[in-house]
Parts: structure tokens; C-alpha cells; sequence
């Protein structure tokens, strides 16, 4: 599989390129972009683990890191050529009970592609397929809370048992629901396929020799938005440097339905096969919300809301049960370019030895975009 990866990304940068050559003899001027953007997101929590409250402020790290970014291109009728670099600023890095959190510097990406009516290949430090294509979430309320982090990610839960007045000790949020949901940004090379009927897919090859694809599908039907997501990948739980060796593979997908009204649906699945002598379970999560888009209640920007109920089984060991039902806004100030987002959460986990008590707390944060 891996060989076929290979020689499937080789044939499409080769077709790319002769094609691409070939239309820029005849191609008039080039143009020549290069932009400047990004956004710092902030974010305060407050709550209460069971044995006593909390507050925090710190970067949403988990969730959409603070970031700049600088793209530029070259583009003629023919083909584009094109470079992304995007660094992470991180300024109280997830803040827990007792912890300011850390400052971080962290190249998010650094990649080049070329791109005509064949496709886009992209190589370098970036979303390959394994993490570009995860997430069909349409509610509106990514900034908020996602399948794969929460804004309380960095609290730890505490033994119901434990002495009371005690700090909470035990497991992170990350952790309890199983930490990385993708593979992460690594370094290699993607061919993305042009649109077709709403569908594009994407084949990866990486440094460590493991490999990941994926689709994605968009479509409107009669006013009803469709969007659907697969992704697999032969490395796992991603560290951003060696393959995991205690996870096959990662594969999950999504849908996502918008209807008319505004009200929409969102679900994702994901799964983790280990098969490591038998012996590790194979984790599963799974994520819903139900949400709503109200346009008109305010001349800012749009407003939306939506309950989430997200569970992971197995994620670390065997009888490991992880829930977060949170219910949440994120509202558009559009001509701020600022999105203002809360909400509330309750999280719960066990595990075969230990039982913890519930995580329940607000969360407030704002994302300004440059």
C-alpha cells in the first residue's frame, strides 16, 4: 500500500509539473500575492472538579491556537505556485487548577505546492490527509469547542475517593478522551484532487513511512447543506516526530446537515486499531451536536448555538469512560473580525480502577482576527 502511495503521488507531481510547463510557455503575466493574517484567541475558565473551584486564564491553545500566518503565491491561467508558513504563539499554554501554563514558539506549518486543473500537490511541514480531513462540523461552534479538544483540556480530574479539600491529581481532560484525534501536521507530501461534484480526496505520504487518505463531499440540495468526511491513516495517536508504535491506525469520518432554518446536525466518528498482542483496547469516540445559526438577532454578525455530547470508550485502557456534554454559543462581530464564544461543560470519567468525580465549569473567550 505504502509503494502504491508513493508511486500514485510521483505520477500526479510529474503530470502536475510537464502540464504546468507547458501552459506557462504560453502564459501571459504573473500574478503576485503575499499576505499577512492570523488571530490571538483568549480564553478564561472557571468550575469546579469536586474537591474545590478553579479559575484560569490562558491561549485556547487546544482548541484554535493563537497563530500568525504569511502565504504568498505566483499565479498565471496556467498554474499557481504557492508557499504557507504559520507559526503558534502560545502565552499560558492551557492553564490547569494549579498551573499558569507555559509560553510556546512552534512552527505550525511550512510548506510549498503547485496547483493547475490536475490537482495540488503540497510538500513540507503541513495538514496531510490523516488531519486535513477529520472534521465535518457545521454548527458554527468550532471556535468553541471541538471533537478533539475542549477548553478544559488541561484540567485534571480528581479521585472521588481522595481526602477532601485535596487537589485533583488524576488524569487531564486530554487525556481522558484519548488526547490527539488526527496525525497531526508532519512533514511530507499530499496530492489533493480538483472538485468534482462536490468531491475532492487526497492520498499522503510522510516522513516515517506511514501513509493516510481522505475525502470530502459538499453539496446543497434544494437549500439542505451536506458535508461529509472520511480520513484513514496507518499511524496513529500522532507525537508530531515517530509513528506511534502501540496504534495501527486511526480512521473516522463525519457528516454534517444544514437545513434551511438554520438548525443543523453534526457526527463524527473515530477509532483507533491497536492490535498490539492483543492487548490494548482499540479506542473509539464519538461526537454529536445539534445546533442552530440565527442571522437577525443582531446587527453584529451571526449567532450560533449548539449542545454537544461527545463520548470516548477505551481511550487509554480497558473500561476507560470518558463523556462531555456541553452546551455552547460562539457569536460573529463581523466587522470587528472577532468571534465572542462560551458555554458551559460537564465532564465525567472512569476507568475500571478509579472512579472521578465530575469537571463542571464556564468558559469565556474571544478570537480576534488580523
Amino acid at each position: 500500500m505504502t509503494n502504491f502511495r508513493t508511486t500514485l503521488l510521483s505520477t500526479a507531481a510529474m503530470g502536475l509539473i510537464t502540464f504546468s510547463a507547458i501552459g506557462y510557455a504560453s502564459a501571459a503575466d504573473v500574478e503576485k500575492k503575499m499576505a499577512w493574517s492570523g488571530y490571538v484567541n483568549r480564553l478564561t475558565i472557571m468550575g469546579d472538579d469536586g474537591e474545590g473551584h478553579f479559575i484560569s486564564h490562558s491561549d485556547n491553545v487546544d482548541v484554535a491556537q493563537t497563530r500568525g500566518k504569511i502565504t504568498a503565491s505566483a499565479k498565471t491561467d496556467a498554474m499557481e505556485i504557492g508557499a504557507l508558513i504559520e507559526l503558534g504563539l502560545t502565552d499560558g499554554d492551557m492553564a490547569s487548577q494549579d498551573s499558569v501554563g507555559g509560553e510556546s514558539f512552534s512552527v505550525r506549518h511550512n510548506a510549498v505546492y503547485l496547483k493547475n486543473s490536475m490537482g495540488k500537490i503540497t510538500v513540507g511541514h503541513t495538514s496531510h490527509a490523516g488531519e486535513a480531513i477529520t472534521n465535518a462540523d457545521v454548527s458554527g461552534t468550532a471556535d468553541a469547542v471541538t471533537y478533539s479538544a475542549s477548553p478544559f483540556n488541561d484540567v485534571r480530574f480528581n479521585d472521588s475517593s481522595s481526602i477532601d479539600g485535596s487537589r485533583a491529581a488524576g488524569s487531564t481532560v486530554t487525556a481522558a478522551h484519548g488526547g490527539g484525534y488526527t496525525t497531526s501536521r508532519e512533514n511530507g507530501i499530499s496530492y489533493t484532487t480538483p472538485k468534482f461534484n462536490g468531491f475532492t480526496a487526497m492520498v499522503s505520504h510522510r516522513t516515517d513511512e506511514s501513509g493516510a487518505w481522505g475525502f470530502k463531499y459538499g453539496g446543497n440540495f434544494n437549500g439542505v447543506k451536506l458535508t461529509a468526511v472520511y480520513a484513514f491513516s496507518n499511524q496513529g495517536v500522532a507525537t508530531g516526530t515517530a509513528k506511534t508504535a502501540a496504534i495501527d491506525s486511526v480512521s473516522g469520518g463525519g457528516i454534517g446537515i444544514e437545513l434551511p432554518t438554520g438548525l443543523n446536525l453534526t457526527v463524527n466518528l473515530r477509532e483507533e486499531d491497536t492490535n498490539v498482542a492483543n492487548t490494548d483496547p482499540d479506542g473509539k469516540t464519538m461526537m454529536v451536536k445539534l445546533g442552530y445559526k440565527m442571522t437577525g438577532l443582531t446587527d453584529l454578525g451571526g449567532t450560533n448555538v449548539a449542545l454537544m455530547y461527545k463520548k470516548a470508550d477505551d481511550a487509554n485502557t480497558t473500561g476507560d469512560d470518558f463523556v462531555d456534554v456541553s452546551l455552547v454559543f460562539a457569536q460573529k462581530l463581523s466587522d470587528y473580525g472577532t468571534t465572542v464564544y462560551g458555554g458551559f461543560s460537564n465532564l465525567s470519567y472512569d476507568t475500571a480502577a478509579t472512579n472521578y468525580d465530575d469537571i463542571n465549569g464556564f468558559f469565556l473567550g474571544a478570537q480576534v482576527n488580523f
